[in-house]
């Protein structure tokens, strides 16, 4: 089994404080104060801690517009604004990426197993439209996540009163998008309702429900009831937390009825102290080394039960936040360990 790593670093967050960061990098750049090279994007931040790995191979990077991307040069810094951004993202601009990526994958990674290394979860999409043309016919799917990426941009936004990926008091269209993007998967067929399972949100509404609630709560309860319905499975950061990561990882491997799977890894699956480098830092998620073992305890479950590793990815990382020297920051180490753990499952399983 031969992985092989691209990147994409779609990162269009139109939050004032995401783009005060890309703005202060490019004065840094301009005034000269940037002394050294830094990395452009987590693809290069990761394969630097990824070398030498068995297996793995790479295929480069899908280069997008510099406007787009976590650490644009000068010439980008006029359209580094939330109107350049949020049009983007009203624009449907997240699923036109996801279709590059899948081209991308299609003509540069299958037959190898792919391993994409972005930062807007939306680009996983592309991966699985990838895969399901490539042949995976009965692939499943298992996200790694603090959120559940299924709820439409004006639920969550109404339920959570503006937190998360959106600026401002306008309300949000529902396109897809880095929240929604697994109802994209589920339209387009990519990938049967009864072989998703998301382990480890933490947004999730109460499981009493009952009594009187807010319209904007129970028009969320409504759209994750409605996953559950179609087979979704959902596996909350509390259960896993009860249960502890190879208990977490049987429940979710259970459930799946599919020849292969696919692993999706989002990095504020272990927002934290430790772990502060991820795009959104809304909820607290699990331990760093909980994360690691989660993911190892997910591939080791679903090899063992007969299923092949058809790719994975690691997504969402802040590139700004996770090369800063001596912070003590983890995301790097815990997104790297992740990733090596479950590539040693599958090269385990193949000997």
């Amino acid at each position: 089994m031969t992985f092989c790593a691209f990147g994409c670093a779609l990162d269009v967050l139109d939050a004032p404080e995401k783009m005060a960061m890309k703005l202060a990098y490019i004065n840094a750049v301009r005034q000269g104060l940037v002394a050294s090279p830094l990395a452009r994007d987590p693809y290069e931040l990761l394969m630097g801690e990824l070398e030498g790995v068995p297996g793995l191979v790479s295929a480069g990077r899908l280069e997008i517009e510099e406007w787009l991307t976590p650490r644009p040069g000068p010439g980008a810094a006029a359209k580094v604004d939330a109107a350049s951004y949020r049009e983007f993202l009203d624009s449907g601009g997240c699923e036109q990426l996801a279709e590059r990526v899948r081209q991308y994958t299609c003509d540069r990674v299958l037959p190898l197993d792919p391993l994409l290394i972005g930062v807007d979860h939306s680009l996983t999409g592309g991966v699985l439209s990838a895969l399901r043309r490539g042949g995976e016919s009965d692939l499943g799917l298992v996200v790694l996540d603090s959120h559940l990426d299924a709820i439409p941009a004006s639920v969550r936004r109404a339920a959570l009163q503006g937190a998360g990926d959106r600026a401002g008091g306008e309300d949000a269209p529902d396109v897809y998008s880095c929240g929604s993007w697994i109802l994209g998967v589920l339209e387009r067929g990519d990938v049967a309702p009864e072989n998703v399972v998301v382990l480890g949100p933490s947004e999730l509404p109460d499981d009493a429900g009952g009594g009187e609630e807010a319209p904007a709560i129970e028009a969320f309860r409504r759209e994750y009831q409605g996953l559950l319905e179609r087979g979704v499975k959902i596996i909350s950061r509390r259960r896993v937390r009860s249960v502890g990561p190879e208990a977490a990882a049987a429940e979710a491997a259970a459930g799946l009825e599919c020849s292969s799977f696919y692993l999706s890894i989002d990095a504020d699956i272990g927002a934290g102290e430790a772990v502060g480098a991820v795009r959104f830092l809304d909820t607290i998620g699990l331990e760093a080394d909980e994360v690691v073992a989660l993911s190892a305890a997910v591939a080791r479950e679903g090899l063992s039960r007969g299923m092949r590793l058809a790719g994975l990815d690691m997504m969402e990382m802040d590139v700004h936040l996770a090369d800063v020297p001596g912070s003590g920051d983890r995301t790097l180490e815990m997104c790297a360990g992740a990733v090596r753990a479950v590539l040693s499952e599958a090269a385990r399983r193949e000997v």
